[in-house]
C-alpha cells in the first residue's frame, strides 16, 4: 500500500513538472481579459513576467520534489525501517510544496499590484462569476442554458448545425 502510494506521488510529481503548453508553444495573446480589464502592454507584460519567475522558480523546486520523492521511494522499496529518515524526507518534499504555494502566491500578489481600483473591481467580477462555474456547467446540461454559438460537440469553434438546444 505505501509503495503503490509512492508510486503515485512520483508519477503525480513527473506530471506537474511539465511546462504547461510544451516546448517552443507559443504564448498565448490574452486579448479578452486585455480589453476586459481594460491593461495597458506595460500591465500585461509586467504580470506575465510575475507569473513567468514564478513558474521558473516552481520548476526547480517541482525537480526537487520528484528527487527526493524518488530517493524515499528507493528507501522504502529496499525495505529500509528507519522511520526518522523516511520522515525527514516526507516533510523536506512537504516544505518543498509550501516553498511552490508561496511562489505562486507572492507571482498573484505581485500580478495584482499592477491593476488599478477600477480593474480589480473588474476582475472581482469575474471571481464571482468563476464561483459559479459548476452550477453553470450544471445549467447547460440540463438545457437550462444554451452553449455559446460554435461550442457545440464536433462544431470545432465553428456553428455547423447539430442538435439545438431545448429551450431558448
Amino acid at each position: 500500500m505505501l509503495k503503490q502510494t509512492l508510486l503515485s506521488l512520483t508519477l503525480m510529481a513527473a506530471a506537474v513538472a511539465q511546462p504547461p503548453g510544451g516546448p517552443g508553444a507559443a504564448a498565448p495573446e490574452f486579448t479578452d481579459i486585455k480589453s476586459h480589464l481594460s491593461l495597458s502592454d506595460a500591465q500585461l507584460a509586467s504580470i506575465r513576467q510575475a507569473g513567468d519567475t514564478a513558474r521558473a522558480a516552481n520548476r526547480t523546486v517541482r525537480q526537487q520534489i520528484a528527487e527526493k520523492q524518488t530517493a524515499l521511494n528507493g528507501v522504502i522499496t529496499n525495505g529500509s525501517t528507519d522511520a526518522a529518515a523516511i520522515g525527514r524526507a516526507m516533510l523536506e518534499i512537504a516544505a518543498l510544496r509550501k516553498m511552490m504555494d508561496s511562489n505562486t502566491t507572492k507571482a498573484h500578489e505581485q500580478a495584482l499590484s499592477f491593476l488599478s481600483a477600477d480593474q480589480k473591481t473588474k476582475l472581482k467580477t469575474l471571481e464571482d462569476a468563476e464561483k459559479l462555474r459548476e452550477e453553470i456547467g450544471q445549467a447547460h446540461a440540463l438545457e437550462l442554458l444554451a452553449a455559446p454559438a460554435g461550442t457545440g460537440p464536433g462544431n470545432f469553434g465553428e456553428n455547423i448545425g447539430g442538435p439545438r438546444p431545448l429551450f431558448r
